[in-house]
């Protein structure tokens, strides 16, 4: 930082000048990357005239002072890692499926009977979203949802809620209701998840695994927004350089390749057993184990997908 001055020369009034931070009692206006704070409570208007007259003279007695700049982000400034990275759900194949449903969608709209493919829509089932293909929804998360989202005069407390909807439903919404403050969905939460929701995640793994009651910390359980989220977060922890590496099904779905791409990690493939269910092999297991570490790949991770099902 240099020193302060009587006068700058990116500002022609006297001034306190610290590098890039002009300090003057005319006004506070920004200079192509010099800041210029007042003190002074003249208009904005004024000042900024008066600030153009400054660049004005600048740019006559300094060619230097201000040259077009590259902009920052193009495709030679994002990373690398970015650039290369693979995410084949959204790949060639989704984005012509985009562009025939666009033809399709136009076709309709414009009441033109020509239609140039063999078939009226696409259903896309390059992600996994039931609803896409006609699968109705599960009823019962759905009325707590919505019981939610009602106030309580229109929800939990209405005179005819037993009406329209099951006791178990408006019981269950009564209680998130509850832990969520009273406040209903919408609102920021404990970043772990609230934690009678957490709690109730350990009690169905206590009894899931026949595991002694309390014995799983509710402070080592996270709610995230979906499995993306939690992936992505433990992925994130683990490759702590580019000698890391994780083992992953192939095929996988490939959030798991992307990320660690995206990370700067290794991709440890292992193959899955199409003759037996897709199933995992121990033997194939130890092969692509031992080829990483030959490799210099420090193996910090292992996906199980369970069904190993590649649809």
């Amino acid at each position: 930082m240099s020193s302060p001055s009587s006068s700058c020369k990116y500002h022609a009034r006297r001034s306190r000048c610290r590098k890039i931070h002009c300090v003057s009692a005319v006004g506070t206006f920004t200079l192509v990357g010099t800041i210029v704070l007042s003190m002074s409570r003249m208009a904005f208007g004024s000042t900024a005239a008066r600030a153009m007259a400054d660049v004005t003279s600048i740019q006559a007695t300094d060619s230097t002072a201000f040259q077009p700049r590259q902009k920052r982000l193009s495709i030679d400034t994002i990373s690398d890692n970015l650039k290369t990275m693979e995410y084949a759900v959204r790949g060639k194949i989704a984005i012509t499926a985009d562009a025939i449903a666009h033809d399709l969608k136009t076709s309709t709209a414009s009441n033109t009977n020509v239609n140039k493919y063999p078939f009226e829509r696409i259903i896309y089932t390059n992600i996994g979203n039931p609803h896409a293909v006609q699968q109705k929804a599960i009823t019962w998360p759905r009325q707590v949802m919505a019981l939610l989202q009602l106030p309580d005069a229109l929800g939990i407390d209405h005179p005819s809620a037993k009406m329209m909807f099951p006791q178990d439903a408006i019981d269950r919404a009564r209680e998130m209701k509850k832990a969520l403050g009273g406040n209903g969905i919408g609102a920021y939460t404990h970043s772990k998840g609230v934690r009678e929701f957490r709690e109730d995640v350990a009690s169905f793994i206590e009894k899931r695994d026949g595991a002694k009651a309390g014995s799983v910390d509710v402070e080592n359980i996270f709610l995230t927004s979906g499995a993306s989220e939690a992936i992505t977060m433990l992925m994130t922890a683990l490759i702590k350089d580019s000698s890391c590496g994780v083992m992953i099904p192939i095929p996988q779905y490939p959030l798991y390749s992307a990320t660690l791409d995206l990370l700067g990690g290794h991709k440890v493939g292992y193959y899955l057993d199409e003759h037996s269910n897709w199933g995992m092999n121990i033997a194939e297991l130890e092969r692509s184990l031992a080829e990483a570490k030959q490799n210099g790949i420090n193996v910090v991770g292992f996906v199980l997908i369970n069904p190993g099902n590649p649809t």
